[in-house]
């Protein structure tokens, strides 16, 4: 998908996966062919973190949102920005990562203008999000089998495996922007519908 193709073959080839799994949004989240993992703890509870969806990447530009659910008992309380590592064959792949509170200062994603960034009291079974944003249409670019999501305030981390329509995380030109954690299920703050952000 994402891989050593031409701008043009990628641009058209998001677009074409974007346009066939446009019935996904709104139901069930889209998953991996292997099953995300998780140590990720908020004291002895459980937080799982999946690959909810993409903007697509139409301007060489897009962004993947990710939910983290509180599978344990009780409720938990999380915040800030998640780190982000790739790997592939258990190396780890070279790739900066910078903290950005709103995408490109538009506040589509992440959270608004004059907003502090929210702590969140995750109840059982209660979701909070945020988005990464890459390119991948720049030169030199990384493959790899999947993503290392930790947060400095939980123990344990989480591994993202690659989404079944993804042949792999693919990012280009050395780096991407991690959104802060929020409440819900958009990855913004305040909150928007599924359908005006994603694409896949």
């Amino acid at each position: 998908m994402r891989d050593g193709c031409s701008r043009s073959t990628r641009i058209a080839t998001r677009l074409l996966l974007a346009l066939s799994s446009l019935l996904l949004i709104g139901v069930a989240p889209s998953g991996a062919d292997a099953t995300p993992t998780s140590t990720l703890r908020c004291g002895s509870d459980d937080l799982n973190v999946i690959w909810r969806g993409t903007t697509g990447g139409l301007a060489g530009t897009f962004g993947e949102l990710f939910w983290i659910r509180n599978d344990g008992g009780s409720a938990c309380v999380v915040s800030g920005y998640p780190s982000i590592s790739f790997y592939e064959n258990g190396k780890r792949l070279l790739m900066k990562t910078e903290d950005f509170a709103g995408h490109f200062g538009n506040d589509m994603m992440g959270i608004t203008s004059g907003r502090r960034i929210p702590s969140i009291r995750l109840l059982p079974g209660g979701i909070a999000s945020f988005w990464i944003f890459g390119n991948d249409v720049m030169p030199t670019c990384i493959n790899a089998s999947r993503i290392l999501m930790s947060v400095k305030s939980l123990t344990g981390r989480a591994v993202i495996p690659v989404p079944r329509v993804y042949s792999a995380w693919i990012y280009c030109g050395g780096g991407i922007t991690v959104n802060p954690m929020v409440a819900g299920v958009s990855g913004s703050d305040p909150s928007r519908p599924l359908r005006s952000e994603l694409l896949l």
